[in-house]
């Protein structure tokens, strides 16, 4: 009898591991469907789903088949926390980041880091996520603040503006942004002034206070971190009123190809912008994203944006780092991403080990008037590597109070 009873349990071990070698690879993640950041949440959620249906026409990842499952965080810290705890405990092996910046520095104290869950940041910027709240599971595919402010503040250090108004929403990532290309500026322009800050609510529906404050103060130039649906209401409401002609187009935003494309004939042509993913640009210069939108396009009729763009690198990037790994294990997988180089939509890059942070590039320009694209888009003239800006391991350690 003992002997059957062994034969009958080694049976049901081999059965049992038979059956999850062959069960999906699940990942997951908490995202901001709705609430302040839903349409940066909408476009992230498009790229992850395109990301695992183009791994399972291939083939899966490590010959099983993968399988996103996602919740609506609302734009809430509390409840992505919630969510995003629920889901690791599930077996999703890896999160996707909430979209805004306090959502996603939640998720990465509480859930990745103490649940040991390798956690993809696709579009939060807020740079406490890499530097001073960094954990070894979180890895970035977006230039955080402090890149971009770096890299921003080295091309304006070098124009004639003096007097700079400074604009955001007010959550962590957009306050840090403002705060380095602040810092970053000063430093190397000491002669710049900063004549007004100014912080309106995230996910405000009237910028009247804001245009006037900063018309009263009569920069040279007008730097703003808004994006997404708030550069949406910014950009039609100052419009209106004559905004950028009265600051003779000296405005800069993130303008994504979408928020492009939902302003039309609002768009303040003329003015500059960055982006982190342009699909117009990169539909030109990177094969490997030519082929992603013409097959992104041919699915739903339309041009992904940066979020949809980097959202797909987050998928692709850790599904590479497990082939490499040979596991789904988080301690083999992040010791792939931090040891290999990745090819992305927007290049090939490295991840470093200090900070997880990818050496991705910003992308610089003007907006213009297309037909090709059937809207308005941000003509790039300037590709900053991320290399210049991303910060030196001693840079991180300072921050981080270890020097």
């Amino acid at each position: 009898m003992k002997r059957f009873t062994v034969a009958v349990s080694l049976f049901a071990i081999c059965a049992c591991a038979a059956a999850q070698s062959d069960a999906p690879i699940r990942i997951a993640g908490s995202l901001d469907l709705s609430g302040a950041a839903a349409d940066v949440g909408k476009d992230a959620l498009a790229g992850a789903q395109y990301a695992v249906e183009s791994l399972n026409r291939s083939g899966g990842v490590l010959g099983r088949m993968v399988v996103l499952d996602y919740q609506d965080g609302g734009s809430n810290p509390q409840r992505a926390m919630n969510q995003a705890t629920v889901l690791a405990r599930s077996g999703a092996v890896m999160l996707l980041s909430p979209q805004s910046s306090s959502s996603a520095i939640a998720v990465s104290k509480a859930v990745s880091g103490k649940l040991k869950v390798p956690t993809c940041v696709g579009q939060s910027i807020a740079d406490d996520l890499t530097i001073k709240d960094f954990q070894p599971y979180i890895f970035s595919v977006t230039p955080t603040s402090y890149m971009e402010g770096r890299a921003l503040a080295s091309r304006f250090a070098r124009l004639p503006y003096k007097r700079y108004a400074l604009l955001s929403a007010d959550y962590d990532g957009g306050r840090a942004g403002v705060e380095r290309f602040k810092q970053f500026l000063l430093e190397l322009n000491p002669n710049v002034e900063i004549v007004v800050e100014d912080y309106p609510k995230f996910g405000a529906t009237d910028y009247t206070a804001t245009i006037n404050k900063v018309l009263a103060a009569k920069p040279d130039y007008v730097f703003s971190i808004l994006f997404g649906a708030d550069l949406l209401t910014f950009s039609k409401q100052a419009n209106s009123v004559g905004f950028f002609k009265q600051v003779n187009n000296r405005f800069i935003a993130l303008y994504d190809f979408n928020t492009l494309k939902a302003l039309g004939g609002n768009a303040p042509v003329g003015t500059e912008g960055w982006q982190r993913a342009p699909a117009n640009y990169l539909s030109q210069s990177a094969p490997q994203a030519e082929k992603f939108i013409a097959g992104y396009r041919a699915k739903t009729g339309d041009y992904p944006s940066d979020w949809t763009l980097m959202s797909y690198d987050c998928v692709m990037n850790w599904a590479h780092a497990v082939s490499i790994a040979n596991s789904t294990d988080a301690g083999p997988v992040m010791r792939a991403i931090e040891s290999n180089q990745f090819e992305s939509l927007r290049g090939k890059y490295r991840f470093a080990k200090y900070d997880h942070e990818a050496n991705v590039p910003i992308y610089v320009g003007r907006l213009e008037e297309n037909k090709a694209f059937g809207q308005p888009v941000l003509a790039i003239d300037a590709v900053i590597p991320g290399e210049t800006a991303h910060p030196s391991e001693k840079d991180v350690n300072k921050l981080r109070g270890k020097d």
